[in-house]
């Protein structure tokens, strides 16, 4: 959930809400991760202290912020997007990766430092098998403590290659994770091991295709792209170009 210049922390739990409403299939990325009560990167919201006359908006209706309020003596912003995200979980609503029509989804993208720790038989099973096996993995090393507790709080939680962040993004790290890797910075594609890959976590001014990839993490403000995995076509939602591209059927 990254947030954009002046947008309100209204409009954006807003947006966060619909998607979850939604049928869609969620991806969990760093942003998203960050509102979780484990925490495994802090926290990045550019909203701050609930005011006080805004406080029973948001507890009259949930015990788990209400319960924060009573402890803390204050509600954040932050308490309420991790509100949000804690119903989200329960109902499996998130997933670390998923496949489609044969493509492997993720957040930032399969490197091949997380393709090597993929048993083969996983890979040659099929792109379904390799997002399985990620999120099977995704569980278990969001157990694992980054720290341990201090001054009585509970530690952050994930720790593994998946969730690995790049000297390029300031971590230190031979290679990003699902959440982390940056082609770009990294200076190697997403893994050809692993089949067709759809992610978007790099930054670039149009929808990037490879030879077995596509980025679909475009910062032009003329367009909001998908990309449609039968019929191997870029669309822009909301004027419904439709570029066909030359990546494998």
């Amino acid at each position: 959930m990254w947030i954009k210049p002046n947008v309100s922390f209204d409009a954006e739990l807003e947006c966060l809400e619909l998607l979850i409403a939604s049928e869609s299939v969620l991806l969990w990325e760093n942003h998203d991760l960050a509102y979780t009560p484990e925490q495994p990167w802090g926290c990045y919201t550019e909203f701050g202290k609930i005011h006080d006359s805004e406080v029973d908006r948001y507890t009259y209706q949930s015990d788990y912020l209400l319960d924060k309020y009573q402890v803390n003596g204050d509600l954040w912003s932050r308490d309420v997007f991790e509100d949000r995200y804690q119903a989200a979980r329960t109902n499996g609503r998130f997933r670390a990766a998923y496949a489609v029509d044969g493509w492997l989804c993720t957040h930032a993208g399969v490197s091949p430092g997380v393709a090597d720790i993929i048993p083969p038989e996983i890979i040659s099973s099929g792109a379904s098998s390799i997002a399985d096996w990620l999120d099977e993995e995704f569980q278990r090393e969001f157990r694992i403590p980054v720290n341990k507790a201090n001054n009585g709080r509970q530690p952050r939680l994930g720790l593994g290659p998946l969730f690995q962040i790049h000297r390029c993004r300031f971590g230190d790290d031979p290679f990003g994770g699902i959440f982390w890797f940056d082609p770009i910075g990294e200076m190697t594609d997403p893994s050809p091991l692993v089949g067709k890959q759809i992610y978007g976590y790099t930054p670039v001014p149009y929808p990037e295709i490879g030879e077995y990839w596509v980025n679909l993490n475009a910062f032009e403000e003329d367009g909001i792209w998908v990309f449609d995995t039968q019929e191997n076509r870029l669309i822009e939602i909301s004027s419904g170009e439709n570029i066909p591209v030359g990546v494998p059927a």
